[in-house]
């Protein structure tokens, strides 16, 4: 559903772009993301860095992808919800 709405973005590159955009309001990482992930893929203090618990590959299935280690979330209504039930990175 979200990503016929395009509400999120995939890979470091889309995030970044949309976080230049200030719409990377969620940042859900993949358990084997390098540490640099999160810096890489453009998140600012005022993203929401969550872990997915899954690693690149079963991220990357979620999206029709093989491996994506950094997902996105542009709608901040979508962000809110997942922050209720993912972690936090610390």
């Amino acid at each position: 559903m979200a990503l016929r709405s395009r509400s999120t973005a995939l890979g470091r590159e889309a995030c970044k772009r949309a976080a230049a955009r200030h719409e990377l309001h969620a940042l859900l990482l993949a358990t084997d993301a390098g540490k640099s992930a999160a810096r890489d893929s453009g998140a600012g203090s005022e993203t929401r860095i969550l872990q997915s618990g899954l690693d690149k590959r079963e991220l990357g299935a979620l999206v029709r992808r093989n491996e994506l280690a950094a997902l996105g979330i542009t709608d901040p209504h979508l962000a809110d919800g997942l922050a209720q039930y993912a972690a936090p990175v610390t």
